[in-house]
């Protein structure tokens, strides 16, 4: 897997793709191969950010541990650019 995600942020990523719907579920897919575009990229990242923005945060704004998760997931999809 190209995307060094480990097996917990993939899972996790499909599973929010799953719930962004099917044309979200083929950018996770074209993930693994490392073939997205920049693009495709920013798209994964705003269906991680959403999710981190509706159950990842306290009333203070801080991260709870599952917006933690969401953190390091967003880190590992934006590594691809980096390549």
């Amino acid at each position: 897997m190209s995307s060094a995600l480990t097996t917990a942020q993939w899972q996790l990523l499909v599973a929010l793709c799953c719930l962004a719907g099917e044309p979200k579920l083929s950018l996770a897919e074209k993930l693994i191969y490392g073939a997205l575009s920049s693009d495709e990229i920013d798209e994964l990242c705003e269906v991680i950010s959403n999710e981190f923005m509706m159950n990842g945060i306290e009333e203070d704004f801080e991260p709870n541990s599952y917006g933690r998760e969401l953190e390091l997931l967003l880190d590992a999809v934006n590594r691809g650019r980096l390549h």
